[in-house]
């Protein structure tokens, strides 16, 4: 979408996306093609100038300077702080706790072409606290499906339903009530909507620990054939050494201490990690799952805390298998429709 587009009505500008985002994965899936892209981080930049790692893109969160300084040096895309529940009949930016702007995530999608516009499926604790934590009743569940549906609905209407994934997400320390990532409810949504799925594979472990449930069986109840995007990180207990490594960066650990001694993402892989990649890529290689056009490793980051608690030594031993890996598994990969 360029420039001009931005001030199209709203029908005319979601059909403009949808041409343009459908035109972008046509090319891709002609290609057999899926990107792998990391989290911006200095460490990184210095790997890739080096020659010593390689990706498709960086994965940028949507801060304007951030973006153009990572886009100076190599391709990247946008993840949205977005999120869909509360039944306002839009997204909420969860950085600001205001509606979108629409006008700002517009232009950082176009300036980066990022095909995607990403919501994460919530239902707050606080915005839902006349339910139970743990409820699965039938009316609970259809309401917040209704508002999740009633939000999603809102940026399918601006961007087309081709355009809009929702990520699946978990507890985060009772933050959010577990229905919100029932795969029940997740399937719902994506049916009611005709929104694609971003599959957190971190997240959906996190949640099927929570919820009791194997991590595979759970993974399997999702909408799979509606992927387009796949997350993927190390999980690791927040034991002493990652506390004392937050600690040495200059990180709150009072807003740690409910994740201490917790399973916890966002950290390097571990052995136990790298088997659910190669599951999901080969059920992917399949056309048992959608196809991504992106697959991100979501560790390192920016800013003093995350970018000194990312450790460059790790991604240069990683980064090459990962990519790899899903180069390889990219160019025998069935289309699913």
């Amino acid at each position: 979408m360029n420039s001009n587009e931005l001030f199209l009505p709203d029908d005319e500008r979601a059909q403009a996306a949808t041409v343009m985002c459908g035109s972008w994965i046509l090319h891709r899936h002609l290609e057999n093609y899926m990107e792998f892209a990391v989290n911006y981080s200095p460490p990184l930049v210095g790997l890739l100038q080096n020659g010593r790692i390689t990706l498709d893109r960086f994965k940028c969160p949507a801060w304007p300077q951030a973006v153009a300084e990572a886009q100076a040096i190599h391709p990247c895309y946008v993840h949205l702080p977005l999120s869909v529940g509360r039944g306002i009949g839009d997204a909420i930016d969860t950085e600001t706790g205001q509606p979108a702007d629409w006008q700002k995530m517009e232009s950082l999608l176009a300036q980066t072409d990022t095909p995607f516009v990403n919501l994460h499926l919530m239902a707050e604790t606080a915005v839902y606290a006349n339910l139970p934590q743990g409820t699965t009743h039938p009316v609970d569940l259809e309401r917040i499906i209704e508002n999740m549906v009633r939000d999603v609905t809102a940026v399918v209407n601006r961007f087309g339903s081709e355009r809009v994934i929702v990520e699946n997400i978990h507890a985060h320390a009772q933050t959010y009530l577990p229905a919100c990532y029932m795969p029940d409810v997740i399937n719902a949504v994506v049916a009611a909507t005709g929104c694609g799925l971003l599959l957190d594979i971190s997240h959906a472990r996190l949640a099927a620990h929570e919820l009791g449930w194997d991590a595979y069986e759970y993974i399997n109840a999702l909408p799979l054939t509606a992927v387009r995007e796949v997350h993927i990180t190390g999980m690791q207990r927040l034991d002493d050494y990652w506390l004392n490594r937050l600690k040495a960066a200059g990180a709150d650990l009072g807003s740690f201490a409910p994740f201490a001694g917790q399973l916890v993402d966002h950290l390097p892989m571990t052995e136990a990690d790298w088997p659910f990649l190669a599951w999901a890529l080969a059920e992917i290689e399949a056309g048992r799952w959608g196809r991504p056009s992106i697959v991100a490793y979501e560790y390192g980051g920016i800013g003093r805390v995350w970018a000194d608690m990312t450790d460059g030594e790790m991604l240069v031993a990683q980064l090459p298998r990962m990519y790899e890996m899903v180069k390889r598994y990219a160019s025998s990969a069935r289309i699913t429709s």
